[in-house]
């Protein structure tokens, strides 16, 4: 009798999760993007929760935990109830440079989280200030070699993607600047604009529209080939600087979180990107979706993490 009611209570647990996990979402759920708003990830973050909105028949509200690049935000949701609440719009910030870059990190991205899937891939470019005599990669490069130490390059943080892909630019070309990180980059490209700061690598995405109207230079693209969204602006490789270096966005749930609901998670991502509204205001938003399984996702992260971290070894930045 006492091993009946143990199996009853069993199954009557069981019955409750699943019918939880099939209820869910029973209110809204909230995405934090550990990064100011106006940015790249700000931008496709929300563009995104309209879709997972309309997907999930529930409010995805965007809510912006920037600082520590990108570490805050990421901590907050590491420590959040599994329950699919509260998710992660991760970058390589957060799952594969700040393992490597900070000693103290209060997360461990691999262990933290569960990887729900790929929101995109996107290209990086090179802008810099219109006060600039260069129009092209080769009128930098040369200008810089003129005045060593003398000139600054923008981030949007210690130990970001757009600092370590500009790193790379000055071991490939030889030029030395000094850098100047900013809280996101907005305010970074902002500062590219009003000259008091040199050059940027931010992706392309932010920096079309602020070189349509003239307010920065945009010499190149960091990708391996020329991006349909701007055809005309070469690669840096073309022009005999072999940097190849891109980013991507995930998203992510505290690890704990019922495999149901990620796996909804994940039906109701790769069904967003697919809405032909959605991609559309994606690609116009310089990024490229991409479709993967929670499995196919985690396996990525691991892959980047590593590569990334070989990636800020060679640049020469150390962990503090």
């Amino acid at each position: 009798m006492r091993a009946r009611t143990l199996i009853l209570l069993a199954l009557i647990a069981c019955s409750r999760a699943f019918a939880q996990a099939g209820a869910y979402p029973e209110r809204p759920v909230h995405l934090v993007v550990p990064f100011t708003p106006g940015g790249n990830a700000d931008i496709v973050a929300r563009i995104l929760a309209q879709g997972l909105s309309e997907e999930l028949k529930q409010s995805v509200v965007v809510e912006n935990k920037p600082g520590a690049n990108a570490a805050i935000g990421a901590e907050y949701v590491a420590r959040a109830a599994p329950d699919g609440y509260l998710l992660l719009f991760a970058t390589a910030e957060t799952h594969a440079l700040n393992p490597h870059l900070r000693k103290a990190l209060a997360y461990d991205p691999l262990k933290d989280f569960a990887s729900v899937g790929v929101v995109d891939n996107f290209a990086l470019s090179l802008v810099v200030s219109p006060k600039l005599p260069a129009g092209d990669l080769a009128g930098f490069v040369a200008y810089a070699r003129q005045y060593p130490g003398k000139l600054n390059f923008a981030s949007w943080g210690n130990g970001s993607t757009s600092q370590i892909a500009f790193e790379q630019i000055k071991q490939a070309t030889g030029i030395d600047l000094v850098h100047v990180p900013f809280q996101g980059a907005a305010p970074a490209i902002t500062a590219v604009a009003a000259g008091s700061v040199e050059a940027f690598v931010v992706p392309l995405s932010v920096a079309r529209p602020q070189a349509s109207n003239g307010r920065v230079k945009l010499v190149a693209v960091t990708s391996a080939r020329r991006e349909d969204s701007a055809p005309e602006v070469p690669t840096a490789t073309e022009q005999g600087v072999p940097v190849v270096i891109s980013g991507w966005h995930i998203l992510a749930a505290p690890t704990g979180t019922p495999p149901e609901i990620v796996a909804r998670l994940n039906r109701a991502l790769n069904a967003a990107t697919a809405r032909a509204e959605i991609r559309d205001k994606l690609l116009k938003a310089g990024v490229q979706p991409v479709t993967c399984t929670s499995e196919e996702t985690q396996n990525m992260v691991k892959a980047e993490w590593q590569r990334w971290g070989d990636v800020a070894r060679k640049a020469g930045i150390m962990p503090n």
